[in-house]
């Protein structure tokens, strides 16, 4: 049994072995970027050295092509596959990589808070269709009332793809999406100019208030200085009434 048991393990060891030089000699002459993009998306052995030989004749844009192989292998069911496609489009001369985001897109997906994978791949796409201009602007549309624009794009690329045109949306913007954003930032100030209104209406009412007030005392000091001229009159006639009688009392003495 133990014996049994040490031929087990001799075996395994040299499987181990044999599996790492494998590895060793598939990978010899392979540039380590190349090994690495390899292994993460699972390529199998012909498809990754036929990428390491058509990497070597791009060095100008080795960097750029690799970031766009990167981008354009995420999520790919058949990557093996899909890399051949873009080494044909390599050899051909259509291959853009991330030049394909030129200016205008990159400005597009910085605005329309757009990732990188879904910028290319929308680039990519929009090569074909005839008029990019309606697309760009149909699009925004879409992309400003929604909370997850890279996912969008990547679900509106099919019928890109398939020379659909780009409907208007039919649906409410979504919280947290650019139009929700704005509306928050308009009802926000419709509230502060509200506040401001009923503010100024109350200093206005307070100072009518004021006034209105001041009125009333000035109309009652009138009348208090009427009464009292009223009073002071009455006064004189008294005393000029008894300064009579106490004439005509002393020509009678």
């Amino acid at each position: 049994m133990p014996g049994g048991l040490d031929t087990e393990a001799l075996a395994q060891m040299r499987f181990q072995q044999v599996a790492q030089e494998y590895e060793a000699v598939k990978s010899v002459g392979i540039r380590p970027e190349i090994s690495e993009l390899a292994e993460y998306h699972g390529l199998d052995d012909r498809a990754t050295r036929a990428l390491d030989e058509e990497m070597k004749k791009r060095k100008d844009t080795f960097e750029s092509d690799l970031q766009a192989l990167w981008i354009g292998l995420e999520g790919s069911k058949n990557p093996s596959g899909m890399l051949m496609m873009k080494l044909k489009d390599m050899r051909m001369g259509t291959f853009r990589g991330m030049t394909a985001l030129g200016k205008r897109i990159q400005d597009f997906a910085k605005k329309n808070r757009i990732d990188t994978q879904a910028a290319v791949k929308l680039a990519e796409v929009l090569e074909n269709r005839e008029d990019v201009d309606q697309d760009l602007s149909r699009l925004e549309k879409h992309l400003e009332r929604s909370n997850k624009p890279s996912s969008l794009v990547m679900m509106m690329l099919r019928d890109l793809r398939e020379g659909k045109p780009v409907k208007d949306p039919e649906y409410a913007a979504a919280i947290g999406s650019r139009v929700h954003e704005k509306e928050i930032k308009t009802s926000h100030k419709d509230r502060e100019r509200s506040r401001s209104a009923r503010r100024n209406r109350g200093k206005d009412e307070s100072r009518g208030g004021r006034n209105d007030r001041d009125g009333d005392r000035g109309r009652r000091d009138r009348s208090r200085d009427r009464r009292r001229s009223r009073s002071r009159d009455r006064d004189r006639d008294r005393d000029r009434k008894d300064d009579r009688k106490d004439e005509k009392k002393e020509k009678k003495d």
